[in-house]
């Protein structure tokens, strides 16, 4: 009880607090503005100086993890990990004038700054002429064919470098890249730079008029992809700006009736996205493709809020209220129900902070930023605007178009809706919904995630094509890479060992060749590892001399060291994970000298990041629905409560969209596993509104039936306002060229619209099935009130309604008390005396005395 006192106490001062709030912004409107407009700008500045555009696989795992540490020791310390293809085409490609081309290329692509080596097919062709290039097609063909024909290393370097007729291909690699910079927005990429220079390269080679020349690979498109990113943030947003606009503008008019005025929630929604960027500048967040998708989120939910203060507001003021006091009414009432919504938003975003991919915790905080900006500027700036810009010419809500049912179409559809078609029959209603969960929860752990991170990208553009033309020539286009750190790298139990890891390696049917210091020494040495370490290293130091294809480099760039790279299939999915797995144990079987075994490369990076951005998705809803039936049940004192609204609603819309996902073959992707989190965030904000609203009818005396008919009828325009504009903001996004924000906004559509569904229809039907009014939410005072009323009134249409209608002329008692009985007494001269018996939730003496039209009798705690 005392728990329960407290928290009674608290609630109240925060109610308090909102309404002060509001009216202290009412009646400083200028000064509000202007704090609001310096802090904007400073948020503006804080970004413009921070915030950059980012793009590459290193974005979504750990700086610190196991994946990301290997993947930046192989880059630093061999310069290598990264691969540019060149695709060289000819109907003569043996012809010594087009292998010339291809060594000029191969020269002058090695002497660039950061290309560390190029494999070439003119390298085989003059180690097998004696470091020249022969004079006659037929002697190429012929070194070729030599070595083709042979065993080992060498022969399959012939099949992977010319892997059909008239093709061949060149293989450039680099690691670490020195960028400079052209400002903070769009840094310079590594791979912008090589690509730029292999392309100028190429350019000064002299080749044949029949050679074709691409120059392709994942750096290639993922800078292809890179330089979509601003252009898609500007026209996104545009598009979703103009379309809330719109959705907005037409919805929200007949219910505020103030022409432009129905923009200024707009407007609120808009500032608190400069809060949200400069929180990210502050930060350290950069935009990538997954935080495009936070701006949409942070405008729908901003503008829901802000048309929520505003609808109340309007209500206010018909209803006679100064501006001041619709204000402050409006900051108490909406904006408690908006401080619980966002309260429990915010912590359902929390639970994105376990992830394991970086990108989705920074949604998670950006999110939640952004929605704690909007809730105090719709309880700051919001009123100030509204009071700042009213001209008095709200229309009374005693007016004959006001008291006629059909002055609010919306309104009244949706009251039939429910009275026809949820409350008559809830329990069926209930039965349904719940075999659709069944098949929501059935599809749900069929949902499978994108296998490739460049399946987040946009895939109609032609360095993809190219990426799909190179894997469907080339057996090998992928890289694993081997560390294998040692005192005795160079050793000849290190070799020995080393080459029998490789032989069991290229066993499998996915490995299809080695390039390592192992192997130059074996095809030096008739495939023998020396019995001496100067043998090794005398080898491997020559072959590096002599810049073999082999791609060795000088034992003492790294002495303790020695690194292998792997040809293999180009796989995705678990078999990347499978393969990963037999490397590692042949290496525990195998390399018993090895210290430091680092396992790497592309595919081994990508196959974390798709494995973090599921391994989080079932612990992160978990803890999302945990954390927000916990704040729910501290704020309504009622364990009750909250799992009605978490479990009918946002639970009902994550099984539902899952099943959608499943139908629709939506994959999981760093951004559609936030889908449980929204879910919470945007069904929690329509099912408190509409359950706040139902607990004042109740409250006021009402049936659970009718109470929730008001309830519902009544929010009907703001709640579809504010989902209609989300809806249709991320309906932008399906038009993304990015897959991975198509598909949010696909998932986000559905969530929201589910969400919707839910709250008209599964939340009506659970509150009056499973209501209980008397234990949750019962008055805790008497208030026995004596009116008076014109003998002229006809006492039988003396209601409620009118007792709270008159009431709201004060805010202390706006919407907060019930009528229980009233008799008639000492009815004399023009008026007559009745005594009422009001239940209340708070004690209102100073309304009751401060009232000539009331006259407190007595106030008795229940």
């Amino acid at each position: 009880m005392r728990l329960k006192h407290s928290i009674d106490k608290f609630s109240e001062a925060v109610s308090n607090g909102l309404e002060r709030t509001g009216k202290f912004s009412s009646r400083n409107p200028v000064p509000v503005a202007a704090l609001v407009a310096i802090t904007s700008v400073a948020a503006i500045l804080i970004a413009v100086l921070t915030i950059q555009m980012s793009m590459g696989m290193t974005l979504y795992i750990d700086d610190n993890s196991e994946a990301a540490t290997d993947w930046e020791h192989l880059k630093e310390n061999f310069n290598t990990g990264n691969n540019m293809f060149v695709v060289v085409e000819s109907s003569n490609l043996h012809d010594p004038e087009n292998i010339r081309a291809i060594d000029r290329m191969d020269a002058r692509y090695t002497e660039t700054d950061n290309i560390k080596d190029v494999t070439s097919l003119a390298d085989i062709v003059q180690m097998e002429n004696g470091g020249q290039i022969p004079d006659t097609e037929s002697e190429v063909e012929s070194r070729l064919s030599d070595v083709e024909s042979g065993d080992g290393e060498m022969a399959s370097f012939v099949r992977r470098l010319e892997p059909e007729q008239g093709k061949t291909i060149l293989i450039a690699s680099y690691g670490e890249v020195d960028t400079y910079d052209r400002g903070k927005l769009l840094p310079t990429r590594d791979a912008e730079i090589v690509y730029g220079n292999m392309q100028s390269e190429t350019e000064f080679v002299n080749t044949p008029a029949d050679m074709d020349i691409t120059i392709t690979g994942q750096p290639v498109f993922e800078n292809a992809a890179f330089g979509l990113m601003l252009p898609e943030m500007i026209t996104l947003f545009a598009g979703s700006f103009a379309v809330i606009l719109v959705i907005v503008f037409v919805v929200m008019r007949e219910k505020v009736e103030k022409d432009w005025h129905v923009l200024i929630p707009l407007g609120v929604a808009m500032t608190s996205l400069l809060y949200m960027v400069g929180v990210m500048g502050a930060l350290g967040y950069n935009f990538n493709a997954i935080m495009l998708g936070v701006m949409p989120i942070a405008l729908g939910l901003g503008i829901d809020y802000s048309l929520q203060i505003h609808t109340r507001y309007t209500e206010a003021r018909r209803d006679g209220l100064s501006p001041e006091e619709a204000a402050g009414v409006s900051t108490r009432t909406t904006g408690r129900a908006l401080l619980i919504a966002m309260g429990t938003t915010v912590v359902g975003l929390s639970s994105l902070l376990i992830s394991q991919v970086p990108p989705v915790r920074q949604f998670g905080v950006t999110s939640a930023s952004s929605i704690v900006a909007a809730m105090i500027l719709s309880v700051t700036i919001l009123p100030a605007l509204l009071v700042l810009f009213d001209d008095d010419s709200y229309q009374s809500s005693t007016s004959d178009q006001d008291n006629d049912p059909n002055s609010d179409k919306l309104e009244t559809a949706v009251e039939t809706f429910l009275n026809a078609a949820i409350l008559r029959k809830p329990l069926l209603v209930l039965l349904v919904v719940s075999v659709l969960l069944l098949g929501g929860l059935y599809a749900y752990p069929s949902v499978q995630p994108n296998q490739e991170m460049m399946d987040f990208w946009p895939q109609e553009l032609d360095e993809k094509k190219d990426i799909e033309m190179l894997s469907d020539t080339v057996d090998s286009p992928k890289m694993i890479y081997v560390v294998a750190g040692t005192d005795t790298a160079y050793s000849p139990e290190t070799f020995r060992q080393l080459s029998r890891y490789q032989e069991l390696m290229v066993e499998n049917d996915r490995v299809n060749s080695v390039q390592s210091p192992v192997s130059t020494v074996r095809v030096a040495n008739d495939g023998r590892i020396p019995t001496r370490e100067r043998a090794i290293r005398s080898t491997v130091n020559q072959q590096a001399q002599q810049n073999s294809m082999m791609g060795v480099e000088p034992i003492s760039d790294n002495p303790n060291a020695v690194i292998m790279t792997f040809y293999v299939d180009d796989i995705e999915g678990e078999p990347v994970r499978t393969l990963i797995g037999e490397f590692e144990g042949n290496a525990d079987q195998t390399l018993t000298t090895v210290e430091d075994m680092r396992i790497t490369g592309k595919p081994v990076v990508n196959r974390n990041v798709i494995e973090n951005v599921t391994a989080g998705l079932t612990p992160m809803t978990i803890l999302s629905f945990s954390l927000g039936i916990i704040f729910l049940s501290l704020v309504f004192l009622s364990p009750s409560i909250a799992v009605k609204l978490v479990m009918s609603v946002s639970g009902g819309t994550v099984l539902l969209v899952a099943g959608s996902m499943y139908l629709l073959e939506i994959p999981w992707n760093p951004l559609t596993i936030t889908m449980s989190s929204l879910a919470l965030g945007i069904g929690i904000d329509f099912g408190i509104h509409i359950y706040e609203r139902y607990s004042e009818e109740r409250e006021r005396g009402r049936d659970p039936e009718i109470a929730i008919s008001i309830a519902a009828s009544k929010l009907s325009r703001p709640i579809l306002g504010s989902s209609f504009t989300t809806i249709f903001g991320f309906g932008v996004l399906n038009l993304s060229r990015f897959p991975v924000l198509s598909n949010f906004g696909l998932t986000t559509d559905l969530a929201i619209g589910f969400a919707l569904l839910s709250a008209f229809i599964t939340l009506p039907a659970v509150l009056v099935v499973f209501d209980d009014w008397c234990r949750c939410g019962r008055p805790r005072h008497l208030l026995k009130i004596r009116v008076a009323v014109p003998v002229r009134s006809n006492l039988s249409l003396i209601s409620t309604s009118a007792i709270v209608t008159y009431s709201r002329l004060k805010p202390l008692a706006s919407g907060l008390f019930s009528l229980w009985d009233y008799n008639t007494t000492n009815c004399s001269g023009k008026q007559c005396d009745m005594d009422w018996a009001i239940a209340s939730r708070f004690r209102r003496t100073d309304f009751v005395t401060k009232s000539g039209f009331f006259m407190l009798i007595d106030d008795i705690p229940v």
